[in-house]
């Protein structure tokens, strides 16, 4: 994420929300074992958001990437919070 950071300036803001989420999970449980089902619905979760960003990304437009940012946030605030 650091290099897509400095390689895509312009989305630098998706990539650090992708890399802070990723980097909640493991500071979280790096320590813990987590049950199947824990990792596979984070991992649902995760790719959920992925790939509303994936797809404002795609369409190159700043006003549909700030909007999927916004989703991808209040989304996670009405959420458990698990990362």
């Amino acid at each position: 994420m650091r290099t897509l950071i400095q390689e895509d300036p312009s989305n630098a803001a998706v990539y650090f929300l992708i890399f802070g989420f990723a980097r909640t999970y493991v500071m979280l449980y790096e320590d813990q074992e987590v049950s199947p089902q824990f990792a596979e619905d984070n991992q649902k979760l995760m790719l959920s958001y992925l790939n509303i960003l994936d797809e404002a990304l795609q369409k190159r437009n700043a006003e549909s990437i700030y909007q999927a940012l916004n989703k991808v946030v209040n989304e996670y605030e009405n959420s458990k919070k698990v990362f």
